[in-house]
């Protein structure tokens, strides 16, 4: 594996920064070391099977393998968990399929290293009433967490 200087732990960026985390597979430990870029959201009207709420926040999240561990066999390493925040309060969660097309994966011999792989984290606000929209996302790896918002302190 190349040099890598991960993100240190509890970092906040700005929306469209990279972060750079490391996970592994839990059987034999081979390692995938990412850079992590989340987007600011969009907004967009829910559709009607996403039952009262009115509108999507979608965060667009770029997954770039730059290190993939050499094994003798094919293994699935644990993606980087994405937490929606607003402050401190953990935020509504909508399915990000909403959002449009996942491609990340975790199966290694899936993985390009360079090439970037999207996915999507979904907050949503509700018809009645609003409860809590995500104004951020928390990247949680074993080693680190880095938080994206819109303005980092």
């Amino acid at each position: 594996m190349p040099a890598f200087e991960p993100t240190r732990d509890g970092t906040t960026l700005s929306f469209g920064d990279t972060a750079r985390v490391t996970t592994e597979d839990v059987r034999f430990h081979v390692p995938v070391q990412w850079d992590i870029t989340v987007d600011a959201p969009k907004t967009r009207r829910a559709p009607r099977s996403a039952k009262q709420a009115d509108m999507l926040v979608c965060f667009p999240v770029t997954f770039t393998p730059v290190a993939v561990g050499e094994f003798p066999v094919d293994v699935t390493v644990t993606l980087p968990k994405l937490t929606l925040v607003d402050d401190t309060l953990t935020a509504n969660t909508a399915t990000p399929e909403y959002c449009g097309e996942s491609t990340i994966t975790g199966y290694t011999p899936d993985m390009r290293t360079g090439k970037p792989y999207t996915g999507y984290v979904a907050s949503w606000s509700g018809t009645a009433d609003p409860g809590v929209v995500a104004t951020g996302v928390e990247v949680s790896t074993r080693d680190a967490t880095v938080t994206f918002n819109e303005t980092a302190d």
